[in-house]
């Protein structure tokens, strides 16, 4: 696997200007071929647990987006959602999809 692979994936490489609003979405996947390619690869294998991988195998993984505005200095984040693993555990518990609330959002795009 070469340094650059997965770059040519990022969807944004141009300079964040103020006013923007964009999802950034950090996951983990288990993907089997990427995982086999990887494990049967000493230099990065050495770096993986292959006994813990096994076990995730077949959920095809996690990701929680976040909608941030840029703002001037900085970014302000509108997404409102569990992040902690109690409180993702308690919202799975609950049985129910929460509802992810973004009231910021129209407030801050309607100001441009």
């Amino acid at each position: 696997m070469s340094r650059g692979e997965g770059l040519k994936s990022l969807r944004t490489a141009r300079v964040l200007e103020q006013g923007m609003v964009l999802t950034i979405e950090p996951g983990c996947y288990f993907i089997d071929h990427l995982l086999d390619k990887a494990l049967a690869d000493p230099t990065l294998s050495k770096f993986l647990n292959s006994d813990v991988i096994q076990k995730f195998r077949g959920t095809g993984g996690v990701r929680i987006e976040d909608d941030i505005h840029v703002t001037e200095n900085g970014a302000e984040l509108l997404s409102r959602v569990p992040r902690s693993v109690e409180e993702i555990e308690a919202v799975m518990a609950e049985g129910q999809k929460q509802e992810v609330i973004v009231p910021q959002l129209c407030k801050s795009v309607g100001k441009q």
